[in-house]
């Protein structure tokens, strides 16, 4: 239940009134706590400050907060929609939790409240002479962290939306589970041993696409239940309630359907697929804004031959070994399924090469980065997978060319690269 609650928290839609509600019960207690220095200071020691100059102050911050929050709001929907038909609608998730674009919105909102609390506190005489002095401090801090916010937020509007920008998240919401997958193949499930024909299998009852598997906690149900897991599904893939998650080696039968049911609550299934544990779906959502860019609506190659550099340079991105082995962790009582990277490059270039296959400058890039993931990519199946794509590639643009010399240019190119 706590790993699914942070599952929630994290994502980006709940993180867009995570933080304003955040703000506001802080800026609600720098109002109230104002009040308290009477506490550690005595009556009328601190400088008295004009009841006039404290309510200018605060109409100020209320006035001006509450237009900035309404314009800030309207454009990161003209960002999200930006970014939605620039790149694919994917990508928006992505520049909804752009961390410099909530922390500006949140710190509006905040300021917004923090003025008219403070503004009506004031008006009730609830500050003593020590109270508005230290309510001016505090205002004055206030003012200056929404000068600071404001300069940067002036710097993320320059960006945020564009396409290149959207592209950029998009890879770094990639390479972060790929960097995890690539120092942990296994996830850190480490149980060398094998289910046989007594195991129970372990399916779901609603059908959608698997997020994330809370491994920590399927290990500590296994250890509970004394039973052994080998899991037959990763993050990324359509669950359905036929699907077996996982086969469970139970040591004796009883209560092993209770078990189950519990075992059941560390696979989290959504109705779309997320970033977090599955790279996979950072390659696909890569692809998709390759595809939009050679729609004919859009003719833009560069962008696509773009996003295939970007791709090649995650597929090829090597990790620190030290990193890996500071980060292993081990589940001694859980497998998992291997990798399957075919699927890593067929989501990422099946679609490219379809939607770009008539036009030789994207082809020939296709070929020359295939060609740089098969020689430079860390695991063997990806450098495998790799050339079978590329010759399919081959294949498809020799369909789709429509000139002798574009084929025998494109065939001359892939004998080379891959020689």
């Amino acid at each position: 239940m706590f790993y699914r609650l942070i599952v929630n928290l994290r994502k980006p839609g709940n993180q867009l009134w995570l933080m304003p509600t955040a703000g506001a019960l802080l800026a609600l207690l720098i109002a109230a706590a104002a009040a308290w220095v009477n506490v550690f200071v005595p009556p009328s020691f601190l400088p008295d400050i004009d009841l006039d100059t404290l309510q200018s102050l605060l109409d100020v911050i209320a006035s001006s907060m509450l237009a900035v929050s309404t314009f800030s709001l309207s454009i990161m929907v003209s960002a999200f929609s930006s970014a939605s038909n620039g790149a694919t609608p994917r990508a928006t998730e992505l520049v909804m939790s752009d961390d410099n674009t909530r922390m500006a919105i949140a710190s509006f909102i905040s300021a917004f409240i923090y003025a008219i609390i403070a503004r009506v506190a004031l008006g009730l005489g609830y500050y003593g002479q020590n109270g508005r002095f230290a309510l001016f401090i505090a205002t004055l801090f206030v003012l200056l962290y929404l000068i600071i916010t404001l300069i940067r937020w002036v710097h993320t509007l320059s960006l945020l939306g564009r396409l290149a920008n959207t592209l950029s998240k998009i890879k770094a919401a990639t390479q972060k589970p790929l960097r995890e997958v690539r120092l942990r193949p296994n996830l850190g499930a480490t149980w060398q041993g094998t289910v046989d024909d007594r195991a129970k299998a372990l399916r779901h009852n609603k059908s959608g696409f698997l997020t994330h598997i809370d491994l920590a906690g399927l290990q500590k149900k296994a250890e509970d239940s004394d039973c052994y897991l080998h899991i037959m599904v990763r993050p990324g893939e359509m669950i359905l309630p036929s699907t077996v998650l996982a086969l469970v080696q139970f040591r004796s039968n009883d209560d092993s359907e209770q078990a189950l049911a519990n075992m059941r609550s560390c696979f989290v299934v959504d109705v779309a697929r997320s970033f977090e544990q599955d790279p996979a779906w950072g390659f696909l959502v890569m692809s998709e804004a390759g595809q939009r860019a050679l729609s004919p609506a859009v003719n833009d190659p560069g962008t696509a031959i773009q996003v295939m550099y970007d791709l090649m340079s995650l597929l090829i991105e090597e990790v620190e070994t030290d990193e890996a082995q500071a980060s292993e962790s081990s589940f001694d009582r859980l497998s998992i399924v291997a990798i399957d990277y075919q699927e890593w490059l067929v989501d990422a270039f099946l679609p490219l090469m379809r939607d770009g296959g008539h036009m030789l400058e994207v082809n020939l890039v296709m070929q020359k980065v295939l060609a740089g993931i098969a020689q430079h990519a860390p695991e063997s199946g990806v450098r495998h997978a790799a050339k079978e794509v590329a010759e399919v590639a081959l294949e498809r643009a020799e369909k789709a060319l429509v000139f002798d010399a574009d084929r025998q240019r494109l065939r001359e190119k892939h004998e080379r690269l891959f020689a």
